[in-house]
């Protein structure tokens, strides 16, 4: 108990002195998950530099889990998560409504689905890709799963991976099916490469959370990208 209140009183001290310093003034050090941090950041960033031009953005991506570690140890100003972590040390507010679908290559043989419906049968028949455990991705295929009462073990799982982009390649390459983010499926099928379907029976939503650690210090710029990111996709 003595060596985590004086891990805290560091990163407390260290933040502080980040906090009170010119060149970390000008620098934002953002934590984000997947998805977050490859389709949500290319939005974000380049809209908020245009209104706040002098900062300077660090970012690293991890699965939420890791964000969420990150942010208790003082690591990140901000975090961008897909999933809700429960910490009460952590802030978490929604900022994006993501929906989650299924995604398969483009053949005759979904092209067939697509005219008859997917059924839960179906994608327990289908090789299936799935992504890490840490990942807000990941907990919401458990869950819809569970809400279907699919046992893991029904499904043909060919790969797991951590990489969204790798599982996008690998289906578009007919390894097998997967569900992801729609958000994440746009640039895809708009390129004709993936077929997405809504997911059987029941429609899976996820919010995307941005999360600081409760009575952390914060500089004025990251303090000005909180309420940025808050507030970009309210319309």
């Amino acid at each position: 108990e003595l060596y985590e209140c004086a891990c805290n009183i560091v990163n407390l001290r260290d933040n502080l002195m980040r906090s009170w310093s010119d060149e970390d003034e000008k620098m934002i050090r953002i934590g984000a998950s997947t998805i977050p941090s490859a389709y949500i950041l290319p939005q974000i960033l380049p809209a908020f530099r245009r209104e706040h031009p002098a900062p300077q953005f660090h970012v690293f991506q991890s699965d939420s889990e890791g964000i969420a570690e990150g942010l208790l140890t003082g690591s990140f100003d901000v975090g961008l998560i897909g999933a809700r972590i429960h910490e009460e040390a952590l802030e978490l507010t929604p900022f994006y409504e993501d929906r989650m679908v299924l995604i398969t290559p483009v053949n005759e043989h979904f092209r067939q689905l697509a005219v008859q419906g997917v059924t839960v049968e179906d994608i327990c028949r289908e090789p299936m890709l799935l992504r890490e455990k840490g990942s807000g991705s990941k907990k919401c295929i458990n869950a819809y799963f569970q809400q279907m009462g699919v046992e893991e073990s029904r499904l043909t799982i060919t790969a797991r991976l951590n990489d969204q982009e790798s599982i996008k390649n690998l289906v578009a390459g007919g390894l097998g099916i997967s569900i992801i983010s729609e958000k994440a499926a746009e640039d895809a099928v708009k390129s004709g490469q993936l077929m997405t379907f809504p997911l059987p029976e029941a429609g899976v939503r996820r919010a995307l959370y941005v999360a600081c650690r409760r009575g952390a210090p914060m500089s004025g710029q990251t303090h000005q990208f909180v309420n940025f990111v808050k507030d970009f996709y309210k319309n």
